[in-house]
């Protein structure tokens, strides 16, 4: 989901929190579609709930000739609503088509970066593992899962040291998988270079902003501003790699 532009402004808000929640929101007992999986309500038990659930699958696997189509057209609706900064829209279509389709990683991913934009990335996190475990493919969705996995790790005081360093390497991999399924898709680079700069691998941001540009990207200058202030940019070939701070 291409928002990457406004992250670095969003997280500094991030990294002045305490800590980072690790288990999401409690679920509240009645129908919440504003939270994943409508926050554990057991739907079945409930009959009110049960007969809309069965009405809302009635209705879409109709109109999309089958539940796995019509959760995939749901998300696709949801991402669109998330781009357009209706969250609660988003959530609602995310909900549905996990109702539809529960092994879908894609509704994961959604409430995910809902969740990322709200600032609480280790909570996105949790989604994007249950996203991963059902085969997370998409490469922009494997890149956002990267970049999440980067920024739960430098905004949770509590992590050790050695399981931010595992973040760090789980971030790289989903990154090296994303770029491998669309080498021509900039923004990928782009996104990769925003995680790096808050690793402190400023010389590697800039190799990734690089590449951005050579594939006709054009990062934000704000980021790139922010990344001169660490890091002037390398003129000419650049091949080397900066140790992260200590």
């Amino acid at each position: 989901m291409q928002r990457h532009a406004k992250y670095w402004v969003k997280f500094i808000g991030i990294l002045l929190l305490a800590g980072c929640a690790t288990g999401g929101p409690p679920s509240s007992g009645i129908d919440n579609d504003q939270l994943p999986m409508y926050g554990g309500v057991d739907r079945q038990a409930d009959p009110r709930l049960r007969a809309a659930d069965e009405k809302l699958v009635a209705k879409f696997t109709q109109e999309f000739g089958g539940r796995p189509a019509a959760a995939q057209a749901l998300v696709d609706q949801g991402i669109r609503d998330f781009q357009g900064g209706d969250y609660a829209a988003a959530m609602k279509n995310f909900n549905r088509a996990w109702l539809l389709d529960p092994d879908n990683p894609d509704p994961y991913w959604g409430f995910a970066m809902v969740y990322d934009d709200q600032g609480k990335s280790c909570d996105a996190k949790i989604m994007i593992d249950k996203a991963l475990e059902r085969n997370l493919s998409k490469p922009v969705a494997l890149a956002d899962a990267g970049r999440i996995y980067t920024y739960c790790a430098v905004s949770d005081a509590a992590l050790m040291a050695s399981e931010k360093r595992r973040y760090f390497e789980k971030s790289e991999e989903l990154y090296s998988r994303s770029v491998s399924l669309a080498p021509t898709n900039a923004n990928l680079f782009g996104s990769w270079a925003i995680a790096q700069y808050w690793r402190g691998h400023y010389a590697d941001a800039w190799k990734m902003i690089k590449r951005q540009r050579a594939l006709g990207g054009t990062p934000g200058e704000s980021f790139l501003n922010l990344l001169r202030a660490k890091m002037p940019e390398p003129k000419g070939r650049f091949n080397g790699r900066q140790a992260s701070p200590k």
